[in-house]
């Protein structure tokens, strides 16, 4: 018997695409001032993969957090999948017609084994007195991950397997327990956290999964990656599908074009000459062969008052190369680095510190906001050292240091005392960019300043920090979002497969030129 929020249907209404692995018509989302997607349509073929492809911000999370019954659809929206029309909204729904996630930081306990993680999603096999058998379990996970051709040790914590295994068991348990056949899988940028040798295994692992009758949408920001294991590709901006068609039928130079809009400058970016000297200013840093978790040899200069981007998709190292530089990567980073004429061998949190080196982080809830502490709090934390009158933090002193910099961020000084997460994302961005301006560095480094962040905040935040640099503080910018760098920085690196593949200087600093660096496309 069907769910009540499930309607089953023989066919799509009159006109519309005949029942294949999904069908949606008509998906519109509104939120206040924002139309994040616009009456969105879209065909996935039953056994295909299926490519969206687009720019930050174009609704691609949106459409995911609404299949998952996270949003509310407005009205007139319509979903089949397997030829069943589904409730618009509602994960229960999604979930009883078989739609399955994989969302990038894939969900998985690490200190358990596979067969744990297969359990908690699927359910533990329990004997006659309802107790664990763990005899059928094991065997059940085996049997899993055989069908799909996962090679993992079932009884080795997922901490010390491979990035690829972790995802694989990720997969793995989401389809889980689904009809044989049918259902959807929808991959949310898989590869991101794997390292360059291990990408063909996943590739190997999708395939398989089609091979099932699985549907497959995948989610990427990598063309090379839509190229190598996808059927057909949509390309999506401002909420809508915009193009694409057959994988075949298009090149990686087409789907760039789409993604990036047009290769015009976008208005009120800095006036740029390709010529324009840089050299003769003192080197901030220097350093050779960068190498990591995903860097393999990347060579680095910044010079006094440059501001130099970092472009790249993810898992190009882009979103390493930031934290290498400040100390803060997580892993062992292999570099020889000159700052102010000393050399060593060595980044660590408390070197850069020392060296004046301050990082704002991409993850700004989970790294840089101390939710439980009020504004003024969050924002004079390192300051505090300064701000005491003898042994002890002076009150007024830190009253009028926190009412400067809320003035000069144009945060209502008013805010002070309001817990920050009471702030929208723009103001806490400004807090945390002016707790680490306030210490006077001589490097800022920013990894996604604008994540989360509203057009009106970004044009406050991309003039700060070109003034800042026009005084002579020196900024390394990595952001996902090409108009962060063609807003801001003299220089832009583009990493591809773990090194800089180019630089761009200038007139080439524009969105569609980084794309068709990153992509490999020039």
């Amino acid at each position: 018997m069907a769910s009540a929020d499930v309607v089953t249907t023989a066919e799509p209404a009159a006109g519309a695409p005949r029942p294949s692995g999904l069908v949606i018509e008509n998906l519109s989302k509104t939120f206040p001032s924002v139309v994040a997607l616009d009456e969105f349509g879209v065909d996935v073929a039953a056994g295909s993969v299926h490519a969206l492809v687009g720019p930050n911000g174009c609704g691609k999370s949106t459409f995911v957090k609404v299949l998952a019954g996270i949003h509310k659809p407005d009205a007139g929206a319509r979903i089949w999948v397997d030829g069943q029309e589904i409730d618009a909204g509602s994960g229960s729904a999604a979930d009883a017609a078989g739609v399955r996630f994989v969302h990038q930081d894939l969900g998985i306990i690490e200190p358990l084994d596979a067969v744990d993680n297969v359990a908690l999603g699927l359910g533990y096999q329990r004997g006659r007195l309802g107790a664990i058998s763990w005899r059928s379990q094991r065997r059940q996970t085996q049997a899993l991950l055989d069908q799909f051709g996962v090679r993992v040790s079932i009884d080795v914590p997922l901490a010390l397997a491979s990035p690829v295994e972790r995802t694989a068991v990720a997969i793995v348990r989401a389809l889980a327990g689904g009809a044989p056949g049918r259902g959807l899988l929808i991959l949310d940028e898989p590869t991101a956290a794997l390292p360059h040798r291990e990408v063909d295994q996943l590739y190997n692992l999708v395939r398989d999964v089609k091979a099932t009758g699985v549907s497959v949408v995948l989610i990427s920001h990598r063309l090379d990656e839509v190229v190598a294991i996808a059927d057909t590709v949509s390309v999506m901006r401002a909420g809508k599908i915009i193009g694409g068609g057959p994988v075949a039928e298009m090149d990686v130079s087409t789907m760039a074009g789409m993604i990036a809009g047009g290769s015009h400058l976008v208005a009120g970016v800095p006036d740029r000459a390709d010529d324009e000297p840089v050299s003769d200013r003192p080197v901030v840093l220097r350093a050779r062969q960068i190498s990591g978790r995903h860097l393999r040899g990347v060579d680095l200069e910044l010079r006094e008052g440059e501001i130099v981007g970092v472009a790249g998709l993810l898992g190009s190292g882009r979103e390493e190369l930031p934290y290498a530089v400040a100390g803060a990567a997580g892993v062992e980073i292999d570099a020889e680095w000159e700052v102010d004429g000393e050399t060593f061998e060595a980044m660590t949190l408390e070197r850069a510190a020392g060296l004046g080196i301050a990082l704002v982080p991409a993850q700004r809830a989970r790294e840089s906001v101390v939710a439980p502490f009020a504004v003024f709090e969050n924002l004079s934390l390192p300051a505090l050292g300064r701000l005491r009158r003898g042994p002890l933090l002076s009150p007024g002193r830190e009253r009028s240091f926190v009412r400067e910099w809320l003035t000069a961020m144009n945060v209502r000084a008013s805010a002070e005392r309001s817990p920050i997460t009471v702030l929208s994302g723009g103001n806490q961005q400004k807090v945390v960019l002016a707790r680490w301006l306030a210490m006077n560095p001589k490097l800022l480094v920013l990894s996604e300043p604008t994540a989360g962040v509203d057009v009106g905040a970004r044009t406050t935040l991309y003039e700060l920090i070109r003034a800042r640099a026009a005084e002579g503080l020196t900024v390394l910018v990595a952001s996902s979002d090409a108009l962060d760098l063609v807003h801001m920085c003299d220089r832009v690196l583009v990493m591809r497969n773990g090194v800089a593949a180019a630089e761009l200087r200038g007139a080439r600093i524009t969105e569609a030129e980084m794309v068709d660096t990153m992509e490999g496309v020039v």
